[in-house]
């Protein structure tokens, strides 16, 4: 290996080119954006569509079903649901992970295009799921009067102005009132004019539009023609002439005035917002996808101060603020790079006792760091946790290279060798060594890398920092150590290492008693095996951000005053507790895909508790959480609340820390059986404190059944009676004037069952006749939304637990559908009974990592085997692996800490540390034996010269780790349960490999000598028959 050599032969040109990566550095971190996570891209797509006025089943025959009959024929498709309520559809489409959404997206653009739906079906929209559609910040804004005095204001002022800064994708209101633009028909003047709802409509419509005209062609140019007849305004509405009459000037044209009173009106109320007890409006803002989160987040909070300072009155209050969480998190993990990088130096320091050594060992920590930033930088990564996690992960790693090097260097220097002399030698002897050390550490992040699905999205970054890192600490090692060293360390200042009387006498010991060695290890190994049902598993660490929210849900029909009457109780409650900060509510949704997804209906609110900062308060947001739950246990008034912790991660990936099962079939009766068989069954299950059922009651609602046969006497279809119906009470849009809606309706039209039956509907005949002529209006019950699974009948379970771990009662849950589906034979009428949601999630990342796991292992084994030559001492090291678990599982279960899908890359990554001891001690002991030493004295004098490096590199990675372990604040909190596994495996890998790695080494050695000597004897066997053979003829 020449670079050690060219390095320390030419110093000055190795620091210059130190200093130009450490610029490049410097420069590449100012050019690198902060963010909460690394990019995660779930494959999955929302299909949106509006039928006004029409019922969940209307809905789902005429909107639904067809729309997912294209969606089904979609290459890549793994799941389809649906979900169909009163006046909107959305369908939700998941794709295998790895497709190109943006192709899904324009073919199925494309494709549902050419589908024809019914009138007043609204063009399908598709929206690709992405975490940027969650706001990033949301601001409630109030005056203290009523809310009609800020609208206009945030409407006309507030809302622009946040719109325009750099990075935010769109601005949505919550609260207040909208406008519209009504045409009141009177029905006896339109009566009068011969004139329907309908013609209106059409007149409407066919005036307020401008249209291609073709071109006017003069001598010297050609314009474009456009005819120009679009409303501009209100006035202009009312004077469209919409019929015309005889007078005695001759024929009069009668404007929409004159048989509709024209109005500017406020919308129905859809949502209400309030804001720590107040009527508010209530602000989100959402930024574009390659935005900086913090960054828009301080430009935005940087213009409300500004907005503060002109408009006093207003009262700004930011209630949600993802950069804020973003700049904690991210604090917080670069809090524990650093301590974590001080606390390895100082092992060094202990350790070798001169600042020299340690400023040249400890150089590796910043130098890797920054490199590590330029290759992050032309990677378009970011700053997250997850990376930053990387570095904090490896920290402690980034100087083991570098104590193996100068290490040797100073055994080199103690036999009086020169500077330069010992330094190129000492790198050079252990050059191939920390190589195939580098080598083996890398290759486990390798499966990781590659690993699809969300565990990809979500640790690659990870995998991708700590291979930077540690390529640069590898350069580091090879070059900067040996030419500083050259430099700085002084010969006649080294003393020989003392050897550890401790160690001396305990390899003795185990070397002469090789078989209880291996009984006493494999007995601490089955014993930590024998705790493994003891540590829970989780998908992801719960994370305290400082906020939770209540979702309310009152009986279907319960108007916006009973809502806000339960949600303004909890208000009061949730204020007089001295760790809640904000409190924001909203009553009701006017977003459509949220309200398809979440409901919108006056019965229903969402409360979000933010919490005083962490440093204010000693209580965790669980622990305020759960106080707030027992306050308001009597306060419910037939309410059902949720409480959700915040958890980011959780909310980008989808995952939910409950177990849902889910049940698919054509007959409906039939699930419902099974599925009430199956919730008295999960009732009995310890830990579980409720479950919830998709199935609904439905809502009471009138029904007007048509007579097909009344109907077709005066030439009348369902269809049209039903438009008639919805646009007589509802009204009808006819387009717009300026951005705001227009409705035709009819004028002081009552909505009581006798008003309604002796509405008169105009036959083709021009006859007209009476609606309880063609039918009858009754009182029944509807569905309120109607959900449909891979295009069938489904029934998901939901289950909450606590006090046990998401995989125990996964387990548990798993064994009682088998008992169910053994016990009542299911088979006809029932498809699928199966674990879905959070279960199926951690089911799928588990086995993932599983398989990246295995990859691990072969590649580390096929790194060891290059470097040794050989087949069978790669096998010795790996026994490192087992020794491993034993302190991981010890680590989980002191800590109280979980096994999840991040313990699980701890355990990957311990895979291509632990075996780094093993590798220096054999690669020692094989040169050792090269000189002519036997066994038992090569192993003795490798443990003796290799004891130093190898605990200092175990105390360096493992006291590295420290903070991050701790887990204290927002982000580290995600890598806690990895660095956990680390320090656990590695210190017990440590210890037992200086024990049994020289014990199987030994016994392996001593195996190779019994066959030679067996083969020896059996050679001298075969000569000795040889010659008898050739003697018996004398």
């Amino acid at each position: 290996m020449r670079i050690p050599n060219f390095a320390v032969k030419n110093p000055v040109t190795t620091i210059m080119i130190m200093c130009l990566v450490l610029i490049l550095g410097f420069v590449s971190l100012t050019g690198l954006q902060l963010d909460l996570m690394p990019n995660i891209n779930p494959p999955v797509v929302a299909v949106m569509t509006t039928f006004s006025g029409a019922g969940p089943e209307e809905v789902t025959d005429m909107v639904t079903k067809p729309i997912e009959e294209i969606v089904s024929t979609t290459q890549g498709l793994k799941s389809l649901q649906s979900r169909s309520s009163s006046n909107s559809s959305v369908v939700i489409a998941q794709f295998d992970w790895g497709m190109d959404m943006s192709e899904v997206r324009e073919d199925l653009s494309s494709r549902l295009g050419l589908l024809q739906l019914a009138d007043g079906v609204s063009k399908p929209m598709i929206v690709k799921f992405d975490p940027t559609m969650m706001p990033i910040m949301q601001i409630a804004v109030s005056n203290g009067k009523e809310i009609e005095h800020v609208q206009a204001l945030v409407d006309d002022v507030i809302v622009p102005q946040l719109q325009s800064i750099a990075g935010v994708a769109s601005v949505s209101v919550t609260g207040g009132f909208g406008e519209e633009i009504l045409v009141n028909l009177d029905a006896d003047k339109l009566k009068a004019h011969n004139l329907t709802q309908a013609n209106i409509i059409q007149l409407i419509q066919g005036n307020n539009l401008t249209f291609p005209g073709g071109v006017i062609q003069e001598e010297n140019e050609k314009l474009n023609l456009r005819v120009i007849g679009k409303l501009d305004s209100i006035d202009t509405l009312k004077q469209l002439p919409v019929s015309v009459v005889p007078s005695q000037e001759g024929m009069k044209v009668v404007s929409l005035y004159e048989v509709a009173e024209v109005v500017i009106a406020k919308t129905e109320v859809s949502s209400i917002a309030r804001n720590n007890g107040k009527e508010s409006l209530l602000i989100s803002i959402q930024k574009e996808g390659t935005a900086n989160t913090v960054s828009v987040s301080n430009n935005t909070k940087e213009r409300l101060d500004k907005l503060q300072t002109n408009y006093k009155d207003l009262n700004f209050v930011v209630s949600n603020d993802q950069g804020e969480i973003v700049e904690q998190a991210v604090s917080n993990v670069m809090t524990a790079l650093l301590f974590g990088g001080i606390f390895a130096v100082g092992v060094i320091l202990v350790f070798l006792r001169s600042l020299k050594s340690t400023l040249i060992v400890g150089i590796a920590i910043p130098f890797s760091v920054v490199s590590t930033f330029v290759l992050m930088y032309f990677s378009n990564m970011t700053l997250n946790i997850m990376s930053l996690g990387g570095l904090a992960l490896g920290v402690g790693m980034l100087v083991d290279n570098a104590i193996v090097v100068i290490e040797n260097i100073y055994r080199h220097l103690a036999k009086g060798k020169m500077r330069k002399e010992a330094a190129i030698e000492g790198t050079m002897e252990v050059g191939s060594a920390v190589t195939a050390s580098m080598l083996t550490t890398l290759s486990v992040f390798l499966p990781i890398v590659f690993v699809g699905g969300l565990v990809g999205d979500l640790f690659k970054e990870l995998a991708l920092t700590v291979t930077f890192a540690l390529l640069s600490s590898w350069a580091v090692a090879l070059t900067v150590v040996p030419t500083l060293a050259g430099l700085l360390l002084n010969s006649n200042k080294v003393r020989e290492t003392k050897h550890n009387k401790f160690y001396r006498n305990t390899i003795h010991w185990v070397l002469n008693n090789r078989l209880v060695t291996l009984f006493i290890v494999m007995v601490l190994l089955v014993g930590s095996l024998s705790l493994v049902p003891k540590v829970g598993t989780e998908f992801l660490p719960a994370q305290d951000e400082g906020m939770f929210s209540i979702d309310v849900k009152l009986p279907e029909g319960t108007l916006f005053d009973r809502t806000l009457h339960v949600v303004e109780k909890i208000e009061i409650e949730a204020l007089a507790m001295k760790d809640i900060d904000v409190v924001t509510a909203t009553i009701g949704n006017d977003d459509p895909f949220m309200s398809s997804m979440a409901g919108s209906a006056e019965n229903t609110a969402s409360i979000t508790v933010k919490l005083v900062d962490a440093e204010e308060r000693s209580t965790a947001t669980e622990r305020v959480m759960k106080d707030l739950e027992i306050k308001v246990e009597s306060l419910k008034n037939g309410a059902e609340l949720t409480f959700n912790l915040s958890n980011s991660m959780q909310s980008m990936s989808g995952a939910q820390n409950t177990v849902e099962v889910l049940l698919l079939g054509q007959d409906a009766t039939l699930i419902g059986e099974y599925g009430q068989e199956l919730e008295q069954r999960l009732e009995s299950i310890t830990g579980i404190n409720s479950i919830t059922n998709s199935l609904e009651t439905g809502k009471p609602e009138y029904q007007f059944i048509v007579d097909k046969e009344a109907a077709f006497k005066y030439g009348l279809t369902t269809y049209q009676v039903a438009s008639f119906v919805n646009n007589s009470l509802q009204g009808k849009l006819a387009g717009t004037i300026l951005g705001t809606n227009v409705k035709v309706q009819f004028k002081d039209i009552s909505n009581s069952k006798e008003a309604i039956e002796s509405l008169m509907i105009a036959t083709p005949t021009g006859q007209e006749v009476a609606l309880k002529d063609l039918g009858e209006v009754v009182r029944g019950t509807g569905p309120i939304t109607i959900v449909r699974e891979n295009q069938q009948q489904p029934l998901i379970i939901t289950a909450t637990f606590e006090g046990e771990s998401l995989g125990d009662i996964t387990s548990k849950v798993q064994k009682e559908i088998e008992s169910m589906v053994s016990d009542l034979q299911i088979d006809t009428g029932i498809t699928t009974v199966k674990l879905a949601g959070g279960s199926e999630m951690m089911g799928d990342a588990f086995g993932a990592l599983l398989l990246a796991m295995v990859l691990a292992i072969v590649f580390v084994y096929m790194v060891m085997a290059s470097q040794f030559e050989s087949l069978v001492q790669p096998l010795i090291i790996m026994v490192s692996l087992p020794l491993a678990i034993t302190g991981v599982i010890v680590g989980l279960l002191a800590t109280g800490s979980s096994f999840g899908i991040t313990a699980f890359i701890g355990i990957i990554i311990l895979i291509g540390i632990v075996v780094n001891n093993a590798i220096v001690y054999i690669d020692y002991a094989n040169q050792l034996r090269n000189k002519g030493y036997n066994v038992k004295d090569a192993l003795v004098e490798a443990g003796l010269t290799r004891l130093r490096p190898i605990i200092m590199t175990a105390l360096t990675t493992m006291l590295g780790l420290l903070p991050l372990a701790i887990g204290a604040g927002e982000g580290a909190e995600m890598q806690a349960p990895m660095a956990i596994a680390v320090i656990g495996g590695l210190f017990s890998s440590t210890v037992l490999t200086l024990v049994v790695i020289p014990v199987l080494y030994s016994l392996t050695e001593s195996i190779k000598g019994f066959r030679r000597k067996w083969k020896i004897v059996m050679q001298k066997l075969s000569e000795s028959d040889l010659e008898v053979s050739v003697e018996l003829p004398k």
